[in-house]
């Protein structure tokens, strides 16, 4: 506001008030535009970052309805019904019930030889009591396919000429045996029984081999036979699992034997086997015996189901 002075009177010079006004509303309208331009920003970013998270995919009605009126249309199948003679006709080509099952088990016992496992797998897991599946083990011409063997040898003075004989072929059976198979040695003679190892049946290593070759050798032949003694051990020695031998070769000359010992001797073997080995087999082998040893003989290979071998030539 202005202050004139005329002829000594004060005047109020009034600002025009329509310039006050315009800067007003030119103030109002930036704030507002900055307030806006603000908002829109962040509306904007807002929407971007939520259509890059969830595409979400637009498929065109027309193409839509162009796949269901082109999509083919299945007709409904016609069944015809089969005739009389037809029906006889593929009746004979059905198999019998029988042949069927029969096809079935077939089949069956097939997939079942799969699952076996042979033999060769492991031959230390095979079980010790059960037989041989390959060659036959050989003793002066008696075979066994038995894994556990017991070699009882009559070593009395009476077996002097012969016993060269018997122990090239006792040393040629046990390097015949295979490493699942167990073996035992017992020389009776001069009133004393000679056995191999420890009391305890061997696995036939090459080990257990070489260590019954060197106690073949030691054997020499000398005094009386007691063969009813050397049965009742042989019966009796176990494999590591305690079960006793599967077959005995028992080999002697004689028994010096009268005709009346005969049958008390035989009762006596026949206890014996049912007490201690009643599924044991006794292969006897007769060097030169006398008519009354080889009865014995006979008797108890015929009572534990073995051969009975007689022995006349070198």
């Amino acid at each position: 506001m202005g202050v004139v002075r005329n002829q000594g009177k004060v005047k109020v010079k009034a600002r025009p008030r329509g310039s006050i006004t315009l800067w007003a509303w030119a103030i109002s309208i930036t704030v507002h535009l900055i307030v806006f331009s603000a908002f829109a920003i962040a509306k904007f970013s807002k929407s971007q970052t939520q259509g890059k998270q969830q595409p979400i995919p637009v498929a065109k009605v027309s193409k839509v309805k162009r796949l269901l009126e082109t999509a083919s249309i299945i007709t409904k199948p016609k069944i015809k019904k089969a005739t009389p003679n037809q029906l006889a006709k593929n009746t004979q080509k059905m198999l019998p019930t029988k042949q069927i099952f029969e096809s079935a088990k077939s089949k069956s016992q097939e997939l079942e030889s799969f699952s076996i496992a042979p033999h060769s797998q492991d031959p230390f897991s095979l079980p010790s009591n059960s037989k041989l599946p390959y060659e036959r083990i050989e003793f002066f011409g008696s075979f066994t396919n038995q894994r556990k063997i017991c070699y009882l040898i009559d070593c009395s003075g009476s077996m002097r000429g012969v016993f060269g004989q018997v122990r090239k072929k006792l040393m040629d059976s046990i390097a015949s045996l295979q490493q699942d198979q167990y073996f035992y040695i017992i020389f009776f003679g001069d009133n004393r029984l000679l056995e191999f190892e420890n009391g305890q049946m061997r696995r036939a290593t090459q080990k257990a081999k070489s260590a019954a070759y060197d106690f073949i050798e030691s054997a020499k032949p000398a005094g009386q036979t007691n063969a009813l003694a050397a049965l009742e051990r042989a019966v009796q020695i176990p494999d590591s699992n305690g079960a006793g031998p599967s077959v005995i070769y028992f080999l002697t000359d004689g028994f010096e034997l009268t005709t009346e010992d005969v049958p008390m001797l035989s009762q006596k073997i026949t206890n014996l086997l049912r007490r201690f080995a009643p599924k044991t087999v006794i292969n006897t082998i007769g060097f030169w015996p006398q008519d009354t040893d080889c009865k014995m003989l006979e008797i108890i290979a015929r009572q534990s189901g073995g051969e009975f071998i007689l022995v006349k030539d070198n």
